[in-house]
């Protein structure tokens, strides 16, 4: 799954409930810790856990159909993110260059 874009929103204002679905979806998937992904997307981990608790409470069978249609998905998402982990690992170890995906 790719990285949801952040809109830009002004002070105050909630971010639409397409990017909240798509954000919660993209941690579900991820196989990475909630910190990380909500750093990564600019937002607080809280926030993130928020939006999944209100869209489980809202639509519980939808997530978890999409959690059992996207097994596969997962634990090939945790996959490669344990890969790019090594990889980066292996390369700051070694001095080569940056590599980036």
């Amino acid at each position: 799954m790719m990285k949801p874009t952040r809109p830009q929103i002004s002070k105050g204002a909630s971010y639409p409930p397409e990017f909240r679905e798509e954000a919660v979806q993209y941690w579900l998937c991820s196989g990475e810790p909630l910190a990380q992904v909500a750093a990564d997307l600019g937002l607080s981990a809280e926030c993130l856990r928020s939006w999944r608790k209100h869209i489980e409470a809202a639509s519980p069978q939808t997530v978890v159909n999409r959690q059992a249609a996207s097994g596969n998905e997962l634990a090939a998402a945790r996959e490669i993110g344990q890969l790019r982990r090594e990889l980066e690992a292996m390369t700051s170890a070694q001095g080569a260059p940056d590599v980036t995906f």
